[in-house]
């Protein structure tokens, strides 16, 4: 289990993911189960290309969630070794992705989200959220609906007409990204300045990198920047980014306060 200070970092991470699950049992009546299932396929090819996937997901209608739910899976049963092509799935845009990819390795990174990402930001019948504090996760079973994550991306982090050198007047929160690796293979510090500096030129303020106990990699990281105008151009429109810093995956997302 991860300590709370990670795991509430990973809830945030994961804010829209968590919104789209309580509506997809609380709406949509689905199995929780299967929509742990699904939205772990959904993040998976996010991996594999499908940019922004689960934000576009999340903003369709009810009907055509039901298709993609439906669809996917279908698509997690062809993944499983030993299993038949389903013929249904013959010239969705999905299945034609996930066959561009031998059966073990989706089968192993689908594995491998389900333990580290959704066991940990889904409960039996609901997301886990973040307490009013913004420091402790807790069940959201108890909240209908609506009242408990999702997606919001602050004013403060668009476009901005303050002079860009005026930092000290500007909330270091809203010139901050999370940032997050793929397990065992984390980036260190300075790799992450001199990414972004080779990218947006000097724009680097700090960059501060999860604790972990001796033997553990961390997984998670902060960078703030000189200026909040950075944020946008880094997102490029979409909700999170997704490098690759010296052959290793970066994401970026906007970075939430725990207790704002």
């Amino acid at each position: 289990m991860a300590e709370i200070g990670s795991l509430v970092d990973l809830l945030l991470f994961y804010t829209v993911e968590r919104a789209l699950f309580n509506r997809m049992v609380g709406i949509l009546g689905k199995d929780p189960q299967q929509v742990k299932t699904t939205i772990a396929l959904w993040l998976l090819l996010e991996e594999i290309g499908y940019h922004d996937l689960i934000r576009t997901i999340y903003y369709q209608n009810n009907k055509t969630i039901e298709a993609l739910f439906n669809e996917a899976l279908l698509c997690l049963e062809y993944i499983q070794p030993d299993k038949t092509e389903p013929a249904v799935l013959h010239h969705t845009p999905v299945f034609e992705e996930t066959k561009n990819y031998s059966r073990d390795f989706m089968c192993k990174r689908y594995m491998h989200i389900m333990e580290t990402v959704c066991d940990k930001i889904f409960g039996e019948s609901g997301a886990i959220e973040v307490d009013e504090s913004g420091t402790r996760p807790v069940l959201s079973r108890d909240r209908p609906f609506g009242k408990g994550c999702y997606a919001h991306v602050p004013e403060a982090a668009r476009e901005s007409n303050l002079n860009p050198e005026a930092s000290k007047f500007y909330p270091e929160d809203v010139r901050t990204m999370f940032l997050t690796f793929s397990r065992g293979h984390p980036l260190t510090r300075e790799e992450i300045i001199n990414f972004f500096i080779s990218k947006w030129g000097d724009v680097v303020q700090d960059v501060f990198i999860e604790r972990t106990r001796p033997g553990q990699d961390p997984q998670f990281g902060r960078i703030v920047f000189t200026t909040s105008t950075v944020i946008p151009r880094v997102l490029n429109g979409q909700s999170k980014a997704k490098f690759l810093v010296n052959r290793k995956h970066l994401w970026a997302r906007i970075y939430m306060n725990r207790h704002g």
